[in-house]
């Protein structure tokens, strides 16, 4: 077989990745861009909040009152504290974060960092100096150099409220908290992110080839049947084991070629019984020409012998007598022929019709009864009047008929013919030598003629041969039997 060269893994392998890989980027790129914002948006309102709590509680009370629950607050909430009097006074800071401003640029020597700054600590003490040397005991440092090396600050968010102390006096409240923690992830985010994206990568690549894999696998096993199906092969199948679409996919390409080969096999059936019946329709031609030629090569030496008045033939009333029997047994078998031409097709619905048994064998026996007479047969019936069954009337009659015209002429002098039927079979029995093996093979063959050389028209040997090819094309089975004294013929009804 072909081997099948797919080209649908390695798209599909190639697109998941490129699809996977693209997801994680920018889903990277969303975080980068939008945590800041959002986590600024989160801190402001965490911090009005918070004021907004923290303000009932200071209104109309003493300053020592309000400082001690700002240093308790403060402890709490990781905030700068700033209270001032409408002065500007500060009566309280609380600083956790460290802003420094260089006055001239720094240079570092062996003992730290030299130059003029001034320094807010935590406790809220300011300190202004020279060539001072700081360490960060109490100092939560947040700090960012600029460029130029001049200045470090520190990004803040602030809020302020105003608030009345016990005696009237109006205050300002600021509190302030530090965003720097968000931009120092976001670098370390970036330092990250190559190793986070190499190993996403291998994992994508991974599911991708499962995926890919998986997809493909039932396709390629699909295409490979096809391949076979398209060879006409019997026994192929698409096993493909699954309830999704591909599944139900492989069960209709199944139904599909099942069909395919149930409508082959019968165009093929079709075509060698039509095959066998064009051989059978030339044998009966050769057949037929043959029972034909005889009795008008015997007409025509008479006719001749009398026009010329040879011998014999002087006697022109014996054999025009002749020459009209052997004229009868011609028409009798013309019609024969052409009945059996009109056997191609099968019974249309509407022929099927209701039928009392027992009337139409009496009416079939009829026409035979002037036979019967002259040969001393009897013909009894013996079938209930009150049976009837849906038969194609027509053809079930001329069955009949010849079945009949059969059993009497064949039968002995001062023989029987005996008819009887129930709900199941109609039987025909006559008395006459039982027929042997090789002529019960040869009975319905067209080319068979037991009263070959007859010239009264008694028989021709298309009667049986007719009579299978009606029962055939009607669906009745049927059986030619020897008894003791006799032959039956059984027709089954169902």
């Amino acid at each position: 077989m072909k081997k099948i060269k797919l080209k649908m893994f390695p798209k599909m392998f190639i697109g998941s990745l490129s699809l996977i890989t693209g997801i994680i980027i920018i889903a990277f790129i969303l975080v980068s861009v939008l945590t800041p914002r959002f986590y600024r948006a989160y801190k402001e309102e965490v911090l009005n909040t918070d004021i907004n709590t923290l303000l009932p509680l200071l209104e109309n009370r003493g300053l020592s009152e309000i400082t001690g629950l700002l240093e308790q607050f403060s402890v709490i909430h990781d905030y700068s504290i700033t209270l001032r009097d409408m002065e500007g006074e500060t009566l309280f800071s609380r600083t956790l974060g460290i802003s420094v401003s260089l006055t001239q640029p720094y240079l570092p020597d062996n003992n730290g960092f030299s130059g003029n700054w001034e320094t807010s600590v935590t406790g809220g003490t300011s300190v202004t100096g020279g060539e001072e040397i700081f360490d960060s005991d109490g100092i939560n440092g947040e700090y960012r150099l600029s460029d130029d090396g001049m200045m470090i600050t520190t990004e803040v968010i602030t809020g302020s409220r105003l608030l009345s102390d016990d005696k009237g006096g109006m205050l300002t409240l600021n509190l302030s908290s530090s965003i720097q923690p968000i931009n120092e992830a976001n670098i370390v985010l970036y330092r990250v992110f190559p190793y986070a994206l190499l190993i996403s990568l291998a994992i994508s690549a991974l599911v991708s080839f499962i995926y890919a894999g998986t997809i493909t696998a039932p396709v390629k096993e699909i295409s490979k049947a096809t391949f076979g199906m398209r060879r006409l092969e019997q026994d192929v199948l698409c096993e493909i084991n699954s309830k999704d679409e591909i599944g139900e996919l492989a069960d209709n390409i199944n139904e599909l070629y099942g069909r395919l080969l149930s409508t082959i096999n019968d165009l093929q059936n079709e075509i060698q019984n039509t095959t066998a019946a064009d051989k059978e329709k030339i044998d009966f031609m050769l057949t037929v020409s043959h029972e034909l030629k005889t009795p008008l090569t015997s007409v025509k030496g008479m006719i001749e012998g009398m026009i010329h008045n040879i011998g014999v033939y002087k006697d022109r009333d014996e054999y025009l007598y002749r020459c009209g029997e052997n004229i009868d047994a011609l028409t009798s078998l013309v019609n024969e022929i052409l009945d059996a031409s009109k056997l191609k097709m099968s019974p249309a619905p509407e022929d099927y019709i209701v039928t009392n048994i027992h009337n139409l064998v009496k009416e079939a026996t009829t026409i035979h009864e002037m036979i019967a007479l002259k040969k001393q047969v009897a013909i009894s019936i013996e079938i209930d009047e009150n049976i009837e069954k849906t038969i194609p009337i027509r053809l079930f009659s001329k069955v009949l008929s010849n079945v009949i015209s059969n059993a009497v002429i064949y039968s002995d002098t001062g023989g029987a013919v005996k008819i009887y039927a129930d709900t199941k079979r109609l039987v025909i029995e006559n008395n006459c030598t039982p027929l042997s093996t090789e002529e019960l093979r040869r009975a319905f063959e067209p080319s068979n003629n037991p009263n070959e050389g007859n010239s009264k028209g008694e028989g021709h040997g298309l009667g049986l041969y007719l009579t299978e090819r009606i029962l055939k094309v009607c669906g009745f089975p049927f059986e030619f039997l020897p008894f003791e004294s006799g032959m039956k013929f059984i027709i089954h009804l169902n």
